[in-house]
């Protein structure tokens, strides 16, 4: 089916501001001609369908630049404690959990526990699953996947008794009389998913249609997912053969050598599916009190965070992955990680400044003044995560005060000319992309408009955030010559909101996509 899109208030998102046309061809799939009515009509060469939107908005459809995705999906049917604030809470979920799967799994995942917000903290053990689950594995990640809560089952069977040291980058936590909590932070959490039986390939792809169906729901046509082995199989194999989102996966450390003799690439697949990078871990998260720091926390003196990897590995397994054809994305938090990260990649752009590649680095939370010049030198691509500012505020003041200033730098990044490709984290922070936009141009605690912005002098403006969500993440991934405008020629992937321009800030905060359009193909309709 081909379209004329009329009547509309057509946002191509090149430059800030609205189109001089308000008529828009859809045809083979394609963005074929912007006009007028009369002019998109005599441009079309079949049948169309006329979709009058009335003074809507139409923008290009967003694409979130970082996520989980298959662990997205899979909190359909995993357990699920975000949100508990109480002890009591968190043991109403397990009960109801328990109660309402007779047929459990071999394992019994999920996560969503926050140790920032329940009441207490110190009840978080593994004793309190074993209450629940003495006779199944329980492995459940913390908020920000920096953390497991595991039963005593699950340390059996990774083979995890008191006596087991510390892996590197990892920290195996014990109570002060030397006894196993059950928190694995880390490496040591990833330690256990050589044992962890996951969902099935068939139960995950059905978890992936309802994440589908959600996020054109929300405007989002692309995404970008940090994947495990298996998981990032079965997200390939889903996207190749739905085709209605489009996914550029992303692999870890472990499995670059079965890439590498694979003779995969990044770049590779087809309209619906791209390989994309190496992620490396550099530190750890602020939730976790792991991101890496030069100042230190203030309850743990002479701690610093975790440091996962030295500046040398991450230049030399970003300089290994260049040569074998695959980007990098750099996972760096706190300021210490940062640094680091930026000197691997200027060690790196010396080597081989022929290099076409963009690498990447992702969150870059916290960022010292100094190196914002050196950030812009390094040409890393800036994939950032704006609705962590509404959850990380109360963690940075009280994590972060020596910092507080470095964090979030938004604004200052934007003023050097270093673009910023937006992200959820999903499942980390909500995947809805209107509520990062609310949070990049108010910076507000819980995303509550009562509340002061936080430093709004980083606050950005709203062309800026959408551009964030289009332009810049087509450019981060490669693809702005198929995505990221209002363009002909380019993919016909599109979404209708209210004209926000006549609109308060917070309309964000409700906004949903009225259509939401994939290669042409309307997904997602609530005109009708």
């Amino acid at each position: 089916m081909n379209y004329i899109f009329t009547n509309a208030r057509i946002f191509p998102l090149e430059e800030p501001g609205v189109s001089e046309f308000d008529s828009l061809l859809i045809e083979s799939r394609k963005i074929k001609f912007l006009g007028s009515l009369s002019d998109c009509k005599i441009q079309s060469k079949n049948h169309f369908e006329i979709i009058n939107l009335q003074g809507k908005a139409l923008l290009p459809a967003f694409t979130d630049c970082h996520t989980h995705f298959t662990d997205y999906a899979k909190q359909f049917i995993q357990l699920d404690l975000s949100g508990c604030r109480s002890i009591n809470e968190v043991k109403q979920r397990l009960e109801t959990y328990r109660e309402t799967h007779t047929k459990l799994t071999e394992w019994v995942l999920g996560g969503g526990w926050d140790i920032n917000i329940i009441d207490n903290p110190q009840k978080i053990r593994k004793e309190l699953l074993d209450e629940f689950f003495h006779d199944m594995p329980v492995a459940l990640y913390s908020k920000d996947f920096h953390s497991r809560w595991c039963n005593s089952l699950a340390l059996k069977i990774a083979g995890i008794t008191e006596n087991t040291s510390d892996p590197e980058g990892g920290h195996i936590e014990r109570d002060n009389s030397g006894k196993l909590t059950g928190i694995l932070q880390e490496t040591a959490s990833e330690w256990l998913d050589r044992f962890i039986i996951p969902p099935s390939k068939d139960e995950t792809k059905q978890c992936l249609i309802q994440a589908t169906e959600k996020v054109h729901s929300l405007g989002l046509g692309t995404i970008h997912s940090m994947e495990l082995p298996l998981s990032g199989e079965i997200l390939e194999d889903f996207t190749r053969n739905y085709k209605k989102l489009r996914v550029i996966r992303h692999f870890y450390q472990d499995e670059l050598q079965t890439m590498i003799s694979q003779k995969r690439y990044s770049g590779e697949g087809d309209d619906w599916f791209h390989l994309g990078g190496l992620k490396l871990f550099a530190d750890g998260s602020l939730g976790s009190q792991t991101a890496a720091i030069f100042s230190e926390y203030p309850d743990s003196p002479d701690f610093h965070g975790i440091l996962r990897l030295s500046e040398e590995e991450m230049y030399r397994l970003t300089l290994s992955a260049l040569e074998h054809s695959f980007y990098t994305l750099i996972h760096c938090i706190g300021d210490r990680a940062v640094h680091l990260a930026i000197n691997a990649l200027l060690r790196v752009k010396e080597e081989k400044p022929e290099n076409h590649f963009k690498n990447r680095l992702e969150h870059i939370q916290s960022i010292r003044e100094e190196d914002i010049p050196r950030l812009k030198a390094c040409a890393a691509g800036c994939s950032v995560q704006p609705i962590h500012i509404a959850n990380d505020i109360p963690l940075i003041e009280k994590h972060w005060k020596t910092i507080e200033q470095e964090a979030y730098y938004f604004r200052s990044l934007i003023d050097k000319r270093i673009k910023l490709a937006f992200g959820s984290d999903a499942p980390i922070a909500p995947i809805n992309p209107f509520y990062g936009i609310y949070s990049a141009l108010q910076r507000k605690a819980d995303l509550n408009p009562e509340a002061k912005p936080w430093l709004p002098e980083q606050c950005l403006n709203i062309w800026e955030a959408l551009q964030g969500y289009t332009i810049n993440a087509a450019e981060l991934a490669g693809i702005d010559n198929l995505a990221g405008t209002i363009t002909p020629r380019k993919n016909a992937d599109l979404m209708v909101l209210e004209d926000f321009t006549k609109l308060p800030d917070e309309y964000w905060l409700e906004a949903e996509s009225l259509l939401t359009m994939m290669g042409g193909e309307i997904v997602w309709n609530k005109l009708t």
